[in-house]
């Protein structure tokens, strides 16, 4: 599988693509183009087309939650032709509020369907023989869950937020976009779908955004997991990746990153 980093916070040296506080890659596999998220301002198109990749041409999109930095993105795709797939979990499109500003999806059921084949699932789902969506994640490490805010400002644990798994030839590497129900869970979900206990690589946003007890519980864990490539990138604290780096190796990610992975 080959994967790609269209949006992020960061940018590399000598790398001359565009950065935002979003998310998108895209990942090859098995003659099958799956775009995850798309970030803000659809500004992984604009690298993608700087990269020469075909991003109009992708199989699906994948979207690992609702909120806006992963979403905005998609009205890249609302031009007449092709469908491709969207998968997502069924609450995609519910309404969410932070202090008085709307950060869900920006757009209505309705336009998702004018464009998009539409599949909204809380369940697993194979995108291909070895790439998996994960569906809703159970919450089996309870400590290891952000709350973010919804319309009214209340709290909930964001309950659409899920992330992909890759099955290799030696273990499983997960695709995540923010983690917001939590890394460890979402590992812990990938090992049950692809029925491999050996994690090879993580990469994506573990949304810990700063160096607490929750954070200091998710480095914990991914040390004993002892897994050989980590990407944090998107939501992780610089604090916090220095405090993982302390205790693990881990490696850059930006913008133009690309992996191959077997």
């Amino acid at each position: 599988m080959k994967l790609t980093i269209l949006s992020d916070n960061n940018t590399l040296i000598d790398r001359y693509l565009l950065g935002e506080p979003g998310f998108s890659c895209l990942l090859e596999t098995e003659g099958r183009r799956i775009l995850l998220d798309t970030g803000y301002f659809g500004i992984f198109a604009q690298n993608a087309e700087a990269l020469n990749i075909d991003w109009r041409n992708v199989d699906a999109v994948v979207l690992s939650h609702c909120h806006d930095d992963h979403t905005r993105g998609l009205s890249a795709f609302f031009t007449p032709g092709r469908k491709p797939k969207l998968v997502a979990h069924p609450a995609l499109f519910r309404r969410l509020v932070c202090q008085g500003l709307a950060i869900g999806c920006p757009y209505p059921r309705s336009k998702a369907e004018r464009y998009f084949d539409l599949c909204l699932t809380a369940d697993p789902l194979a995108l291909t023989e070895n790439l998996f969506y994960l569906g809703a994640i159970p919450r089996t490490v309870p400590l290891d869950q952000d709350r973010t805010l919804r319309e009214g400002d209340g709290l909930e644990f964001t309950p659409d937020d899920t992330a992909l798994a890759y099955r290799g030839r030696e273990g499983v590497y997960v695709i995540t976009g923010c983690s917001h129900s939590g890394i460890c869970n979402i590992i812990e979900q990938a090992k049950r779908i692809t029925g491999q206990s050996r994690v090879l690589g993580v990469i994506g946003g573990f949304h810990l955004r700063q160096l607490d007890e929750r954070s200091k519980a998710a480095i914990e864990y991914l040390k004993g997991e002892n897994i050989p490539h980590l990407y944090p990138c998107h939501c992780t604290a610089l604090s916090v990746k220095v405090a993982m780096g302390q205790e693990m190796h881990i490696e850059e990610v930006g913008v133009g990153t690309s992996l191959t992975w077997e």
